[in-house]
């Protein structure tokens, strides 16, 4: 007789999709929205946020995944986030976005996260940063740099967690848990 296979069968579990991000506060978040509306054509995909784990795809069950993620966000004291000039990843991609000042915390996060989920890091560096606009054509990247940089504003916030999200049938990126960051 077959044996029956349980949902916790590791081998038949089917991948998910997820991410790990640090969302802006409201009012940040308003700042950012008004230039992604115009400029970013995934806008209402997610909210403003800022990467710490770009997308990957994996078969642990979201009780591993929330153990893991526990584990590394409770050994961080909230974050100290400075957000200040605008920058853009041209011309490897299309890509204007809000600078973050750099933060060595916010790297080490990076880092013990990817490590912990035994993935490849992406890029060589790592370039914290808030998109404001993509798929710009060459043409159009310093005019608009120009229509957002008057308007945007050295701002700091303080991260008190982070979320894991992963996309829903509709392609809208959404959490799926929160993990707050030690209490100090």
């Amino acid at each position: 007789m077959e044996q029956f296979k349980f949902d916790d069968d590791v081998k038949n579990r089917r991948q998910i999709e997820y991410a790990v991000v640090i969302y802006l506060p409201d009012n940040l978040d308003k700042i950012a929205q008004q230039f992604r509306e115009r400029y970013d054509p995934v806008y209402k995909q997610v909210s403003a946020h800022l990467t710490i784990v770009f997308p990957f795809q994996t078969s642990k069950s979201i009780a591993d995944m929330s153990d893991m993620l526990q584990e590394v966000a409770s050994n961080f004291n909230p974050l100290t986030v400075e957000l200040e000039t605008i920058g853009d990843f041209y011309p490897r991609s299309p890509v204007i976005y809000w600078n973050i000042k750099e933060n060595q915390n916010l790297t080490e996060l990076y880092y013990q996260l990817y490590s912990k989920f035994g993935l490849a890091l992406p890029h060589k560096i790592y370039k914290p940063h808030v998109t404001l606009a993509r798929e710009i054509s060459p043409h159009r990247v310093e005019h608009v740099k120009d229509a957002i940089a008057s308007y945007l504003p050295n701002e700091t916030f303080f991260a008190t967690a982070i979320d894991l999200v992963t996309p829903l049938a509709n392609f809208k990126w959404v959490s799926v848990r929160t993990f707050p960051f030690k209490i100090v």
